[in-house]
């Protein structure tokens, strides 16, 4: 544990104790009392007693007596604890008769009562310099310089408890400090000048006690009355208190019975209750130092003390906010650089099979733009069937089929009907077949009797609806390989024509044959000269055009056998590679029209 020096002196005597200080316990290792004569000084007196007992460098706690400081009782208005030490100051220096600017000014809060109670104390600052001449020439650190009359009564109050009015006195050789505290807690300090005379000196101070009482404000007598040191010192002036006071309650304390005593008991000194101010100092010091009025570290304003821990967050608070937030936009960087070299990757892998992706899509396209020129003529011509006049309205005279380079085909075909609307009729049916009709010349027969309008129109099949009409076969060939059931009406698109003509089988020495044949146009134009026959003078035959068939007249189809006309059905000649045989349909009005013409 530190060890402590608690010093005290006056012109009579050095008093001194000496002991070892952990919180608020105290071990006193040694006491004394030593007196100062003319020829000497307490300077002297101190460094003798340092240097015998080894105490150099050790902290030292001064005592401030009554003589060195001014001590005044004021009354403030309630104000914040932190301005309070600067309105005492500038209170006490208009109040205190030696204070100045530069004067250590201490105080003590007494109550709080609708305004401030408190004990203030003012220094010279020359009485300090004194004190620390004094400890440096003993090679002491001085660490306190607390007023004396108010050290020791902690010590007590402390210890034993309160009572409601409890009056303390510190017999020194001259003087007696009174001490007044109420509940536990100082309210008042007087220091009194007693008589030489032994005779006067027990009157004195009970007089004194009630005079401190009157002037504290307090008129009942005291509950307690405590004298600093033993019975049998003084006992007389316990006697005489209690005689004059009429306070039963009159103790004598001896300061060290509060404390331990590491020393022995006999060695300590008569008066005891000298020692009392320097004991409740060492006492004070750590346990409770704010009971003190300390000049050497007086109350001040709090000062704002930087916040180190509050400097460091707000400084370092945005620099982690910036880090945290860079290292996630480097972690968010490399994760997206990491995607786009895995897309990379990606990418690169399919750029090759897009590549060749793209080179069969254009084989493809080759291939369904070849396939566009293969038109399913009997198809076509069945699709037409069911969207023309019936025959009692319309009969057809020549056919005209071709297949065009860039895929989808041409038919063209003259006829002749009752009237004009059938025209008409038989267009709008066509268009809403999704064909592309370009309507021909119209002509008035003037012989005929039933058929009286003749007629040619061409029929443009898209490439477009070759290919649709291919993909439907396609799919529907799918879903029969599947065992779905495909759509009625593509399922009936899709059938081969043949279902509508027979199929004549042939023998396999004439395949070779009908496979020239199939290639051939619908009927070459030498047939068409060799089988077509004059037409009376006032009907009017329809004009072949370049490149093209015609299909004989229906009228002579009737008196003489009509020619085969073969229609390539590219989905037949892929499946079966042989032809099919069609013959041109012969109805009653193509009869009627032969019997006109004989007529």
């Amino acid at each position: 544990m530190p060890q402590k020096i608690a010093l005290d002196y006056d012109d009579n005597e050095l008093r001194v104790v000496v002991a070892q200080c952990s919180g608020s316990r105290v071990h006193v290792s040694d006491a004394r009392v030593i007196p100062i004569d003319e020829s000497s000084s307490p300077s002297q007196e101190l460094r003798s007693f340092i240097s015998e007992n080894s105490l150099q460098k050790t902290d030292v706690l001064v005592a401030v007596g009554r003589g060195k400081a001014e001590l005044r009782e004021l009354r403030l208005p309630i104000v914040p604890p932190e301005e309070l030490p600067d309105m005492v100051r500038f209170q006490a220096i208009r109040s205190f008769a030696s204070a100045s600017d530069r004067a250590l000014v201490d105080f003590l809060e007494t109550g709080r009562d609708g305004e401030i109670s408190l004990i203030a104390a003012a220094m010279s600052p020359t009485d300090m310099d004194q004190l620390r001449e004094l400890c440096q020439t003993s090679e002491l650190n001085i660490q306190r310089a607390a007023l004396r009359p108010l050290t020791a009564a902690p010590l007590y109050l402390k210890a034993k408890g309160s009572v409601p009015i409890c009056v303390l006195i510190d017999l020194l050789t001259d003087d007696a400090e009174i001490t007044v505290a109420r509940d536990g807690k100082v309210i008042f300090v007087r220091t009194v000048r007693l008589p030489q005379e032994d005779e006067h000196r027990s009157n004195a101070i009970a007089a004194e006690i009630k005079r401190t009482l009157m002037a504290c404000g307090e008129t009942n007598h005291a509950d307690r009355i405590i004298v600093w040191g033993t019975q049998q010192v003084h006992q007389a002036d316990l006697d005489a208190i209690r005689t004059s006071s009429g306070c039963q309650d009159v103790q004598a304390v001896n300061p060290f019975d509060l404390v331990d005593l590491k020393m022995p008991a006999d060695q300590v000194p008569a008066h005891v209750g000298r020692l009392a101010p320097l004991v409740g100092m060492l006492a004070a010091d750590e346990g409770s130092p704010q009971s003190l009025i300390d000049f050497l570290n007086p109350r001040e304003r709090p000062e704002n003390k930087p916040d180190h821990v509050k400097r460091a967050c707000m400084i370092g608070g945005p620099i982690a906010a910036v880090v945290l937030v860079g290292a996630l936009i480097m972690l968010q960087l490399r994760s997206l650089d990491q995607q786009i070299a895995t897309a990379e990757t990606t990418a690169n892998q399919l750029a090759s099979k897009a590549d060749e992706a793209q080179k069969r899509v254009a084989q493809t396209e080759e291939i369904d733009v070849f396939l566009d020129e293969d038109v399913h003529w009997l198809d076509e011509f069945k699709r037409i069937a069911a969207n023309v006049p019936p025959s009692d309205q319309m009969i057809v005279s020549n056919v005209y089929a071709s297949s065009t380079a860039k895929g989808g085909g041409t038919i063209k075909f003259a006829g002749a009907v009752v009237s004009p609307d059938v025209i008409e009729t038989m267009e709008s049916a066509l268009r809403e077949a999704n064909y592309q009709v370009q309507s021909g010349s119209s002509n008035k027969l003037p012989r005929a009797t039933r058929y009286t309008w003749s007629f040619d129109e061409t029929i443009t099949i898209p490439a477009s609806a070759v290919r649709q009409a291919r993909e439907e076969r396609l799919a529907a060939m799918k879903a029969a390989e599947n065992g779905e059931t495909a759509d009625p009406k593509e399922a009936s698109e899709s059938e081969p024509a043949e279902q509508t003509a027979p199929v004549t089988e042939q023998p396999a020495d004439d395949q070779e044959a009908e496979d020239q044949e199939a290639d051939a146009p619908v009927e070459s134009t030498e047939q068409a000269e060799a089988t077509e026959q004059p037409l009376p003078a006032d009907q009017t035959k329809p004009s072949d055009q370049e490149g093209e068939s015609a299909v004989p007249d229906a009228s002579e189809a009737s008196s003489e056998a009509a020619p085969e006309t073969f229609v390539p059905d590219s989905s037949a000649s892929e499946a079966e590679a042989s032809p099919t045989t069609t013959s041109p349909p012969t109805t009653d009005a193509a009869a009627t029209s032969s019997q006109e013409q004989d007529q």
